[in-house]
């Protein structure tokens, strides 16, 4: 067996091994896919790109699963080279359209009760940073009451923004939308 076919068999049964576990990062499909592009330049199209959000690792099974069939074609292609040397002369002509739609929407709008939950659960922050999260949430609610004018609004909203900020951008997300009520 080749050195060519060997790896093909390998990769595949690492794909095997992450869609089983139902997990796979982006540094293990980029892992495979550097393997293949030098010598199949297309071979990343239709690989999905995921936006990156500090401290949020991307499940990226959908690309495993994308990287696995290609893989499966190149190893029945290196089995049956005179299939597809032929193919061209035969007349058969195979056509594989492909038309997914993909739609996620994200719902930014949390309410005061969900981000204190939100809060609560997060296991990676620790009783201070939690303590002081709840007391910003706290300056936002007087500031969503207060009869201030919008300068003044935006004065303070600056300062807790700056605060979350420092906190990481999964944190500044979920305050947003109760900032920007605060100030309209």
């Amino acid at each position: 067996m080749s050195k060519f076919r060997t790896m093909l068999r390998k990769d595949i049964a690492l794909c095997d091994e992450y869609i089983g576990k139902n997990m796979a990062t982006h540094s293990e499909v980029n892992a495979l896919l550097g393997k293949y592009i030098i010598d199949y330049p297309d071979f990343n199209k239709n690989i999905i790109a995921y936006a990156s959000v500090p401290g949020y690792e991307n499940n990226e099974i959908n690309n495993i699963k994308i990287i696995k069939s290609k893989l499966e074609y190149l190893l029945n292609r290196s089995d049956n080279p005179d299939l597809y040397n032929k193919q061209n002369s035969s007349g058969i002509t195979i056509s594989n359209v492909n038309n997914n739609n993909n739609t996620n929407n994200i719902n930014f709008n949390m309410s005061i009760e969900d981000i204190k939950s939100n809060i609560y659960e997060n296991t990676y922050l620790s009783d201070s940073d939690k303590k002081e999260l709840l007391n910003k949430l706290d300056e936002i609610v007087k500031l969503q009451n207060s009869k201030d004018s919008k300068t003044k609004k935006w004065d303070k909203a600056k300062k807790i923004l700056a605060f979350l900020l420092d906190k990481g951008a999964d944190i500044a997300i979920m305050y947003i939308p109760q900032i920007l009520s605060a100030l309209l």
